[in-house]
């Protein structure tokens, strides 16, 4: 073999030696490009479903609290569905680190290798190792069901319909509306 194969051979040895070592943050032969990444996970089960249905009566609490001061409504029952279990968003640090080598050989051919490495960690907060969260979405509303004294005006049914559209952004087919019967003790 000739000394020039030797010394490619050498240097390409040397190359794949260079590209298997785990590479510091500082490192000097790659480009690294650091930045932040949201990460979703959907809570769904476990300890999430009574969080869930928490929220749910929390808020069936809350609107029929709001429409029993509304003129004409009375007493009032309420029944929210929710559309999932809601989302927590983690802070992640992502970095990705590009590396390009350009060789020639003494006879003119000449190639040419890129390598790219993606990673993510999720940021911890302190000692206690749980990760920070930057933001938690509740679960969406997608239905609605009132029972109230004043349900069979139109009026009062139009009032209640109106104030459950704008306050959950629902459309009118997702509310319902209906007269509360009173119960006998």
């Amino acid at each position: 073999m000739k000394t020039e194969t030797w010394i490619l051979l050498l240097l390409a040895g040397v190359l794949l030696l260079v590209i298997a070592l785990p590479t510091k943050k500082n490192g000097e032969n790659t480009e690294k490009i650091s930045g932040q990444q949201e990460v979703s996970r959907e809570n769904g089960s476990g300890s999430g479903t009574s969080d869930v249905s928490d929220y749910a009566k929390k808020m069936e609490k809350r609107v029929a609290e709001i429409l029993s001061t509304i003129d004409g409504v009375g007493k009032a029952e309420v029944m929210v569905t929710l559309e999932s279990g809601g989302e927590t968003i983690l802070q992640t640090d992502a970095s990705l680190e590009q590396s390009s080598t350009k060789e020639t050989d003494s006879e003119g051919g000449s190639r040419s290798v890129e390598e790219k490495n993606q990673s993510s960690q999720t940021v911890l907060t302190g000692s206690e190792d749980s990760p920070y969260v930057t933001k938690e979405l509740c679960p969406k509303v997608t239905g609605i069901v009132i029972t109230a004294e004043g349900g069979g005006e139109a009026t009062v049914k139009a009032e209640i319909s109106e104030a459950m559209e704008a306050l959950f952004d629902l459309p009118a087919h997702k509310i319902k509306v209906l007269k509360r019967v009173k119960q006998e003790s």
